[in-house]
């Protein structure tokens, strides 16, 4: 859309409407807050209690959609004004300062009825309904265990959940090497998830050595985009407005039927649907068990896994997701394999929750910034990760990856091409610089994993991954 930056020249009586605001700030009482002390501050109160504000810098909400004129007020009045008109969705003004110039005098803000962010050098505030003061990042949600509730994420906890998910491709390859790498080092109990295609076999697909580590798998006739729609308010403006004008594969959807009006290629929605699903069935799992996991792992399929995975007891007492190295394409975080303590499964598995309660484009504008969110080639599935995890404040730890991605000229997704094999079955690979990473981490750590080698056998390859905005 086109962006044209208003106008903020004086209006007829501008000086005596901010002559009257200014003497409605003198009376405010500063035991109150920024609300005016008895009745008078009663709608102000009222408002602080309804509404949390989130504030974006070098964000400008475009041209049109303006409530009224151009008002000279201090941020906090904006926000009482904008509280109180129902139509207001946020408010926009020129500068730097989030709090207003000098850090709280009054500037002309523009209340709008629609929010959107451009980049430019404004400030945009975005009303956001709440329960009480701006709202802190959401406490895992508690699983009740023989009705007693017990937080997630609270220390306490048994074993190893791991996802595997999406079509099963290339597991006759990949499953010896699997076992070995990877389930015999963290004895997890596997949960399967993935979409059932007309043909397929009723009992699911050949699951080999894997079926012994498997508690549970569901193979599913899906309707995703239904799903999407009917669980996202406002779903026609969030979905095929909001989402659909960030450009990027965060939001591939070639693998709904049929995709969404853009077309875009990926499979990204259907990746969070599985995440999602696979997040229930860990959950159902617990409360039939009645013991939460202490650690929740996700992987994939068609890893080849060259050495061993590092065991629990190096990974152990730091608060973190552990992710391998490699692959941050385009400034996000490696989304192939990761492993956490339980507690922070619900952020990491979290993507369809945050499409499906309109969020998405918040969180990734409050941690990516507005060029990258606006800009071209916009976020990929590794942006929105390290979006997610930047917003709830989870740190991330690295291991050196001794694992890539393996494919055969029959197997591999329709979006990318398999290297280094001439024939139609003999396995190649996807990235050749993750194939090569992998292979001389791998031989560096040999058969076993030490607090030394976890630092010895690092390189840094971020440069090959690099960010062009």
């Amino acid at each position: 859309f086109s962006f044209e930056m208003p106008v903020l020249a004086p209006r007829p009586g501008a000086c005596l409407l901010a002559a009257a605001w200014l003497l409605a700030a003198a009376q405010h009482d500063d035991s109150e807050g920024s609300c005016p002390a008895g009745p008078a501050g009663e709608s102000c109160r009222n408002n602080a209690a309804r509404f949390s504000w989130r504030g974006f810098e070098q964000c400008a909400i475009p041209a049109g959609n303006e409530i009224g004129e151009p008002l000279l007020v201090t941020v906090e009045e904006a926000k009482q004004r904008c509280g109180e008109e129902p139509s207001c969705t946020g408010f926009t003004f020129e500068g730097h300062d989030p709090d207003g110039p000098l850090s709280g005098a009054a500037v002309w803000v523009h209340l709008k009825s629609s929010f959107d962010c451009v980049d430019a050098p404004w400030v945009a505030w975005r009303k956001v309904a709440s329960t009480g003061a701006p709202a802190a990042p959401p406490a895992p949600p508690q699983v009740k265990i023989e009705g007693t509730p017990r937080h997630l994420g609270s220390g306490e906890g048994q074993g190893v959940a791991l996802c595997l998910l999406g079509q099963v491709r290339m597991l006759e390859t990949t499953h010896f090497a699997m076992e070995q790498n990877l389930l015999s080092v963290l004895k997890p109990d596997v949960f399967l998830y993935g979409p059932k295609r007309p043909g397929d076999d009723e009992d699911g697909p050949e699951l080999y050595s894997l079926k012994d580590y498997v508690v549970d798998a569901r193979w599913e006739v899906e309707d995703i985009r239904s799903s999407l729609y009917s669980e996202t308010p406002s779903a026609s403006r969030v979905i095929d407005l909001e989402y659909v004008q960030v450009q990027g594969n965060w939001f591939g959807n070639q693998c709904l039927d049929p995709p969404l009006r853009d077309n875009r290629p990926g499979s990204a929605i259907c990746k969070y649907w599985s995440e999602h699903k696979c997040l229930q069935m860990i959950q159902e799992q617990e409360a039939q068990r009645g013991q939460l996991y202490a650690w929740v792992g996700i992987s994939r399929f068609d890893f080849r896994w060259v050495a061993p995975h590092p065991p629990l007891e190096l990974l152990e007492g730091r608060d973190a997701v552990w992710i391998p190295s490699g692959s941050d394409w385009e400034g996000g975080v490696n989304d192939r394999h990761a492993l956490m303590p339980r507690k922070h499964a619900e952020v990491y598995l979290g993507a369809w929750k945050l499409l499906t309660t309109a969020k998405a484009k918040d969180v990734m504008l409050e941690t990516l910034g507005a060029m990258k969110v606006n800009g071209y080639p916009g976020p990929n599935t590794e942006c929105f990760l390290r979006a997610r995890l930047e917003y709830h404040d989870v740190d991330v730890e690295r291991f050196p990856s001794v694992a890539y991605l393996t494919c055969t000229q029959r197997s591999k997704s329709r979006w990318t091409q398999c290297y280094g094999t001439a024939t139609n079955d003999n396995p190649g690979w996807l990235y050749k610089e993750e194939m090569e990473h992998a292979t001389r981490v791998a031989k560096c750590v040999r058969a076993s994993w030490s607090e030394r080698k976890m630092q010895d056998c690092f390189e840094d390859i971020s440069y090959l991954y690099r960010s062009i905005r």
